[in-house]
């Protein structure tokens, strides 16, 4: 009888913790948000985030498509800690005091809050293939330019280059769809609008 209430107990508390994953509270993500990997990366933890009622919050974790643990962002010293090269360099530009933008980095640039295996898992999963495309499709990646405001918020999208009609357009609407988020930049402590290029790579469909 004592191990069916320890078991019961123990149920309780799993079915309590995961009720707040991925939730919506007042139409805002709210608690835990896990994301793990499809089809080939199934199970695999690629980023934990944290909200109150849509405000990110707590420590943020991002992870390697192999599990690992590659930076955190610590919302509450308003911090980010690599524990692997940071390889993503997005930055374009940033807003001057005068609206012009300035195509050199920021004293603190912005931070675009992903893991390079998220971005690529979703990839994989939402781009469309064009077959008419496919010669094009080799080159390069469609850059999409990404205007991020004072609040880290996402204010507009556009094509940063043009590969082809179809697949730029496809792009545009995976970037979108993604919904990205962003830590604001920062110019001699004054936070700043910026551009940050997200690359889209066709290749990596090729894994579907």
């Amino acid at each position: 009888m004592k191990h069916r209430f320890l078991l019961l107990v123990c149920l309780i508390a799993f079915i309590s913790v995961n009720a707040q994953t991925n939730a919506m509270k007042n139409g805002q993500k709210n608690g835990v948000w896990n994301y793990y990997g499809l089809n080939k990366a199934n199970g695999v933890l690629l980023a934990r985030h944290f909200y109150n009622e849509g405000v990110p919050t707590g420590i943020w974790e991002f992870y390697n498509i192999q599990g690992a643990l590659s930076w955190t962002y610590n919302f509450n010293t308003s911090t980010a800690n690599y524990i692997l090269e940071n390889t993503q360099k997005g930055f374009y530009a940033y807003q001057d005091g005068s609206g012009k933008y300035i195509k050199q980095e920021p004293t603190q640039k912005t931070i675009w809050l992903s893991s390079q295996s998220q971005w690529n898992n979703f990839l994989v999963n939402n781009l469309k293939f064009h077959e008419e495309s496919v010669p094009a499709r080799v080159p390069g990646k469609v850059e999409i330019r990404v205007y991020v405001d004072e609040n880290g918020k996402v204010t507009d999208y556009k094509l940063g280059n043009d590969i082809e009609a179809d697949m730029d357009k496809d792009a545009l609407r995976v970037a979108k769809l993604y919904n990205p988020e962003f830590v604001p930049a920062q110019n001699n402590g004054q936070k700043v609008k910026s551009i940050y290029v997200l690359l889209v790579s066709y290749k990596l469909a090729d894994y579907r």
